[in-house]
């Protein structure tokens, strides 16, 4: 079973929304139940919103976060309610983007973990950055398991139909 002990979201009959200031702090974790294998978590949101910091006009987006654990798991209910946390601040779409996958490396330490954002069009341009980042120390065979694990999840859930 998994020790839940640590987790201050899921379960616990009341949820805080904060709108406007997105913080690691918000992200719970818990222990990877298949640690040392090189997995991929994939986690979508197809809701995402923010602001324009300078308009201060709503951006509407999806974001997918993928990533190979090294110990911890993020924990889904605290990752939507940091992500929701994004709706009324104003950021660019870029930096929305890394701020997320930053902030999910502190908390997680991942062995590896890509952050894309996917934003609906204004002014008739999309914007779709993609933050990667590799765990600290990782040594090269262990990133070729990874880019292989990455590489067949991309194929199996990323593909139509």
């Amino acid at each position: 079973m998994t020790d839940t002990s640590g987790l201050s979201h899921l379960g616990s009959g009341s949820t805080r929304y904060a709108y406007d200031s997105p913080s690691p702090e918000i992200l719970d974790v818990f222990p990877d139940p298949h640690p040392g294998a090189a997995y991929v978590i994939g986690l979508d949101c197809f809701e995402f919103t923010s602001l324009c910091p300078v308009t201060g006009q709503p951006d509407y987006g999806r974001i997918w976060i993928d990533y190979v654990p090294d110990g911890v798991c993020v924990e889904s209910k605290s990752l939507k309610l940091y992500l929701v946390s994004y709706r009324n601040h104003g950021t660019f779409h870029e930096a929305c983007v890394n701020t997320i996958a930053d902030d999910l490396v502190s908390r997680l330490e991942p062995r590896y973990l890509r952050v894309f954002g996917d934003f609906s069009a204004r002014g008739g341009i999309a914007i779709r950055p993609m933050a990667i980042r590799w765990g600290a120390g990782i040594a090269l065979e262990a990133r070729s398991e990874v880019d292989s694990a990455v590489a067949t999840y991309d194929r199996l859930a990323r593909s139509p139909g």
